[in-house]
């Protein structure tokens, strides 16, 4: 695999990374998350998760969420289910998001259309928070039946 250097500041950032780091309430195993990705050029978002199943102590489980926009807005909604990889406090992560209708159709995509992405994550501070690393361009995209482009 060849090497790429970016050299240039003012070259444009890449467009497909992303991590956010979720600060892990132990008392009910909710988590409140910040993100960053490349298109937002600097800005922050938030991702906001209700666990409803697994251990409240420990970021393994399944979460219902909502991820905002840097300005706020609603982007999508769905689940989250992250799996404890090895003993080592790195879990699996994956999303089934259901963006609103307003991010379809900027997006391009016909009503129904869920986004589903994987990624990986470890544990910071004693398990209170998790980082999560993904590549925007590495998703599975369910369309509702009928519609899958031919």
């Amino acid at each position: 695999m060849p090497i790429v250097q970016i050299n240039d500041p003012q070259q444009s950032a890449p467009t497909s990374c992303g991590v956010i780091i979720f600060r892990v309430d132990l008392q009910t195993g909710n988590v409140d998350g910040t993100f960053a990705l490349a298109l937002y050029e600097g800005e922050l978002a938030r991702e906001i998760g209700t666990k409803i199943s697994g251990p409240t102590g420990d970021f393994a489980g399944a979460y219902s969420v909502t991820t905002l926009r840097p300005d706020g807005t609603t982007f999508a909604v769905g689940d989250m289910i992250a799996r404890p990889l090895g003993q080592e406090g790195v879990y699996l992560v994956r999303w089934v998001l259901r963006p609103v209708e307003l991010a379809l159709e900027e997006l391009g995509y016909v009503p129904g259309t869920q986004l589903i992405y994987e990624a990986i994550g470890m544990k910071l501070n004693g398990g209170a928070a998790v980082a999560v690393a993904w590549d925007n361009n590495v998703f599975a995209r369910r369309w509702p039946q009928g519609t899958a482009p031919q």
